[in-house]
């Protein structure tokens, strides 16, 4: 008997799907900036080496994406919370 081999179908949005089919169509698709807004979207191969928009809920944030970025989630690259300066006042707070 042989195991079958699982292949989990990799999630890309419908806009993300159309970007990657005017890439092959017109050159003049990847000179432009890409925003994408859906990050539960997959990094295709396609996008390698482009500068690239993503939002994050608030904000956007521009992500150079190499070929060791390709396979993960746009959600991976962006943080959606600042950064604590003072840790000790957050810490105050959290007791009351």
């Amino acid at each position: 008997m042989f195991k079958k081999s699982t292949r989990k179908l990799l999630f890309c949005s419908t806009d993300l799907w159309r970007k990657i089919f005017l890439f092959k169509r017109n050159f003049v698709f990847k000179l432009g900036e890409k925003f994408i807004y859906n990050r539960s979207s997959v990094i295709p191969k396609s996008f390698t080496n482009m500068n690239v928009r993503i939002y994050s809920g608030k904000r956007w944030h521009t992500r150079f994406l190499s070929k060791w970025s390709v396979g993960f989630k746009m959600g991976e690259l962006t943080w959606n919370r600042k950064r604590a300066r003072y840790k000790a006042k957050q810490l105050k707070k959290k007791k009351k």
